[in-house]
C-alpha cells in the first residue's frame, strides 16, 4: 500500500523527519510519496488545491495523509475518510481533502480519529500530525480496517471548501491566483473555457491586469513562444490557464501572490479605415479666383 503525504510542515526543522518516522515505526513495509511540505503556513485553500490537482497522477487506491491544521481553540476533529476508489483520507475536517474526494470519486464513509489506543503515547495538543494523525495514517495503510480508527460520522457532516469559480463578464474574465509554483509561474482559476466564453482564442492578444499593472500578452500554448523575459498567457500541465515569464518568474515581474485577483481582457481589433486616393500636392494648391 502506498501512502501520499502533504503538509505545511516544512523543511526548515525535524517537524517533517519526526513524523515519518512515526509512520516508518509502524508500517516499515509501507512505501510513502511526498507530495508538498511547503504548503503556505496553515493556508487549508492552498493545500486543498495542491492535492486535488495531484491526485489524478496518485496511485489508487492509497491512504493520502494531509497536514494542514490551523490551531483553533476546539481544534478541528481528526477524520478519515473512504473514497469510491478505496481510498482513505487521514486530514483535519477543516476542508483540506474535500476537492479530493471528488478525484477519487466521491467520499462513502467517514470515521472520527477518537480511538486513543491507536495513538502515541501521551498525544500533545500541540502536535497531532506526529501523535495522532501520522500514527493513525500508517497503521490504515497496514491493514487497519477503517471502522476500528473510531466514530462513524456522516458524510454529508463533514466540513467542505467551496470552489470560488472564475466569472465570464462579456469580453472579461475575473480570475484569481490559485497557486505560485517554484519558478514562479501563477496558476490561474480558470480553464480555457473560460477564455473562449470571453471570445478569447490560442493566438489571440489579450489585456492582462495583475499586481497593479496592464500589459497586452499572448495566449500561447507554451511560454517558450515568446522571448526570454517576456510574459504569456498559456495551459500548463494540469490543463490550468497560467501565467508566466519564459526564462523569468511572473510572482516577480507583476508583483503577484496568491489569491491576487487577475483580469484577462479580450483586445478588440481595431478596424481598418477605407482607404481611398490621397492626393498629393508638390506645392500649395492655388486660391486664386477669376
Amino acid at each position: 500500500m502506498f501512502l501520499t503525504f502533504l503538509s505545511d510542515l516544512g523543511l526548515e526543522d525535524a517537524s517533517l523527519g519526526v513524523c515519518k518516522g512515526v509512520i516508518a515505526r509502524i508500517a516499515p513495509d509501507v512505501t510513502v510519496l511526498d507530495i508538498l511540505h511547503l504548503v503556505h503556513v496553515q493556508d487549508v485553500e492552498h493545500g486543498a488545491g495542491v492535492l486535488a490537482s495531484a491526485l489524478p497522477y496518485l496511485p489508487a487506491p492509497a491512504v493520502h495523509l494531509a497536514l494542514v491544521d490551523p490551531f483553533r481553540t476546539v481544534p478541528a476533529r481528526g477524520i478519515a475518510v473512504r473514497t469510491a476508489d478505496g481510498s482513505t483520507f487521514v486530514a483535519p475536517d477543516n476542508g483540506l481533502t474535500s476537492q479530493a474526494w471528488q478525484a477519487a470519486g466521491g467520499a462513502v464513509e467517514a470515521h472520527v480519529l477518537d480511538n486513543p489506543s491507536l495513538w502515541m503515547p501521551d498525544a500533545a495538543r500541540t502536535f497531532r500530525a506526529r501523535d495522532v494523525f501520522s500514527p493513525v495514517a500508517a497503521r490504515l495503510a497496514a491493514g487497519l480496517p477503517l471502522e476500528q480508527v473510531g466514530t462513524a460520522v456522516s458524510v454529508a457532516d463533514l466540513e467542505r471548501l467551496e470552489l470560488r469559480p472564475p466569472s465570464v463578464d462579456d469580453d472579461h474574465v475575473h480570475a484569481e491566483v490559485e497557486q505560485v509554483d517554484h519558478f514562479g509561474n501563477l496558476t490561474l482559476n480558470v480553464q480555457r473555457h473560460h477564455l473562449e466564453a470571453a471570445g478569447i482564442l490560442l493566438g489571440d492578444d489579450v489585456e492582462l491586469r495583475c499586481g497593479g499593472k496592464s500589459q497586452r500578452v499572448r495566449f500561447t500554448v507554451t511560454y517558450g513562444e515568446v522571448p526570454p523575459g517576456r510574459v504569456a498567457l498559456c495551459e500548463d500541465s494540469f490543463r490550468t490557464i497560467t501565467v508566466a515569464v519564459n526564462q523569468g518568474s511572473a510572482a516577480k515581474v507583476l508583483r503577484a501572490r496568491r489569491a491576487d485577483p487577475v483580469v484577462i481582457a479580450r483586445v478588440h481589433a481595431v478596424p481598418q479605415v477605407a482607404a481611398g486616393p490621397v492626393r498629393v500636392y508638390d506645392e500649395a494648391p492655388s486660391t486664386a479666383t477669376a
